[in-house]
């Protein structure tokens, strides 16, 4: 893990013009989408972010810089799907489901995997920042570490609280299509 964020962390200290290169539109299904949350004129409150987004399957694409960051997300993505795979086999049992069946039922053959890092530069006014925004994830099972600054959030009961992230260790979030999945199974 620590050489995922290491890897991506080479990417943020690129040259700006460097980064530039891996700049895209808005279409979800680019090979990299490299861009920043930061938009003075849409956002009241700042959402100071900049990330890469890198897709990894079912075709895998990556980076020609930094040194090792091809070499190193290769090696993380498929050690990370196949983590994720054993969690979709373990819900389908729980479920009392055959092991396969979210697999099978998702097309998770052809399904679409993301790398994505954040990075969140010094900011002028934190006091009128937020990293990213009130969100819920649209895939299907999202793997999170976290650095050192343990930054991230759940809501719970209408309150805010800070989850303090294992050391190398993911947050795992059951994410949208799986809740319509189980939604679906159960009534």
């Amino acid at each position: 893990m620590k050489g995922m964020i290491d890897a991506y962390h080479g990417f943020f200290r690129l040259p700006d013009e460097e980064e530039e290169e891996f700049k895209s539109g808005n279409d979800v299904l680019e090979m990299f989408k490299y861009g920043t949350s930061f938009n003075l004129a849409l956002n009241k409150v700042l959402l100071w972010r900049d990330f890469l987004k890198v897709q990894t399957h079912p075709e895998f694409y990556s980076l020609n810089k930094p040194a090792r960051f091809s070499e190193v997300s290769l090696e993380f993505s498929r050690r990370t799907r196949d983590v994720a795979l054993e969690i979709t086999r373990a819900i389908s049992e729980s479920l009392g489901l055959e092991p396969d069946y979210i697999y099978n039922t998702m097309n998770m053959d052809h399904g679409m995997q993301m790398l994505v890092g954040n990075y969140y530069p010094p900011c002028p006014q934190p006091e009128h920042a937020l990293g990213v925004a009130h969100h819920t994830d649209h895939g299907l099972v999202t793997l999170l570490i976290q650095n050192e600054m343990n930054g991230l959030q759940v809501e719970h009961n209408g309150k805010w609280l800070a989850v303090d992230g294992a050391p190398n260790g993911f947050f795992v979030n059951l994410s949208d299509q799986l809740h319509v999945l189980y939604w679906l199974y159960n009534y």
